[in-house]
């Protein structure tokens, strides 16, 4: 009797117990069951949002299952009856940080009047260069990638400026440019961590919303091809349109070069540029890094404007004052010292500006001021031979046929002038 009275008295607990686990168990399951369809429903959206040109199964990692995705979109090209500046305009974000949010997604393509395109404003956020695309561009398309720091991690984007002879619809204004800009999160630490393979995934989601737009508007722009393999990254042998770049003809420094630059050529814009990759100790400033720039048409215009407000163009600044003894200071402190010099052509493309700027190797330890370690006094003929050097370098890249003045038929060249880019 006193077993079974005993047990009369467990058995309330271990029933309750067993309840209990029950409920657990139960609420447990249901929250899973409730994050794994939170998942599904958000990698749903994924997949529709933005007109379906997100990069969906690049971009799950970034899905949370524990919150729902924000999604705002809106532009003429998903609402006919809309009056936007916008064709479409998508931001999809995911999670909710004290700033902004964990994760976000960003898609933008606008037609852009010609105001837009050719105020100064446009200069200041910089004029996109075939060669910061690492895809290859026809003519008519210009492109860029960049990344940026957040508060948690990184993010990569690119844009895309394509010319539409056909005209674009949704603004009242005509309208012959359109503009696509992407932003996409990144994995890295930070915007200087981001790969090249996250580059590579903006520049084709750009690639792809810009035919998506021309396309569907029937603008006269050809597609551009999202499956074309990366344009080379820099290495030891220059491209073609950058062939003429060759340090040893042109007497720079003699170690191993590196070379950057456009892979096809684009009548707005051209680039080539070549580094050595050692560390230099060489005597009497010899030339380690030089780039050539051109621009035409209105990126010219935007280009000149640019460098006319932060203090770079022609005839903004008197040259270095020369010593009685004949030699120039120059403080290296801020950065690497470059001269630059102008040149302005008509060419296909209207009018064009060309730009070198050549590098000189600098030794602080060597006829430094004694004021200042990182005041370097230069000879007079090192000084001269520099300014022959950027003469020599524009020389030859006007005269290639295969350079991007070749290929603009660039004619009718005036020098503008030199603007050394060292601090005073």
């Amino acid at each position: 009797m006193r077993w079974i009275r005993g047990r009369r008295a467990w058995f309330p607990y271990a029933l309750a117990g067993g309840v209990l686990a029950l409920v657990v168990a139960g609420s447990v399951g249901w929250f899973l069951a409730d994050r794994a369809q939170q998942h599904t429903d958000n990698l749903r959206q994924l997949d529709r949002a933005c007109a379906g040109l997100l990069p969906g199964e690049r971009l799950r990692g970034f899905v949370p299952e524990n919150g729902a995705g924000v999604l705002e979109e809106y532009g003429t090209m998903l609402d006919p009856g809309q009056e936007s500046r916008a064709l479409l305009n998508c931001t999809l974000s995911w999670g909710s940080g004290r700033w902004e949010p964990a994760h976000r997604v960003r898609i933008r393509a606008e037609a852009q009047i010609a105001a837009q395109v050719e105020e100064a404003g446009a200069a200041e956020k910089g004029i996109p260069r075939v060669s910061d695309f690492p895809l290859p561009l026809p003519p008519g398309v210009t492109g860029s990638t960049g990344s940026d720091d957040r508060v948690r991690g990184s993010e990569v984007s690119a844009s895309l400026r394509v010319e539409c002879p056909g005209g674009l619809r949704g603004r009242k204004a005509p309208s012959r440019t359109l503009q696509v800009s992407v932003e996409l999160p990144s994995k890295a630490d930070s915007e200087y961590d981001v790969p090249a393979t996250d580059h590579l995934l903006a520049a084709r989601t750009a690639v792809a919303t810009a035919n998506w737009v021309t396309e569907r508007q029937k603008c006269g722009a050809d597609p551009i091809r999202t499956d074309a393999s990366p344009r080379p990254a820099a290495g030891p042998t220059p491209t073609e349109l950058c062939a003429w770049l060759d340090p040893e003809e042109l007497e720079f420094a003699r170690d191993t070069w590196e070379f950057s630059g456009d892979g096809a050529y684009n009548r707005r814009a051209g680039f080539c540029s070549g580094h050595i990759t050692g560390y230099g100790g060489f005597a009497r400033l010899p030339v380690v890094e030089v780039t050539a720039e051109s621009w035409s048409g209105e990126f010219a215009r935007g280009a000149y404007e640019r460098h006319t407000d932060v203090g770079t163009a022609p005839g903004q600044r008197a040259p270095s004052p020369v010593r009685r003894d004949g030699t120039v200071v120059i403080r290296t402190s801020a950065f690497s010292p470059r001269l630059a010099l102008w040149a302005k052509s008509e060419c296909d493309g209207g009018t064009a500006y060309h730009r070198i700027a050549v590098t000189p190797e600098f030794d602080s330890g060597s006829g430094a001021d004694e004021e200042e370690e990182k005041k370097v006094v230069v000879e007079g003929a090192d000084r001269r031979r520099l300014s022959a050097d950027a003469r020599a370098t524009l020389d030859r890249y006007l005269a290639a046929a295969d350079s991007w003045p070749g290929r603009a038929n660039c004619r009718a060249t005036t020098v503008l002038g030199e603007v050394e880019e060292w601090p005073r």
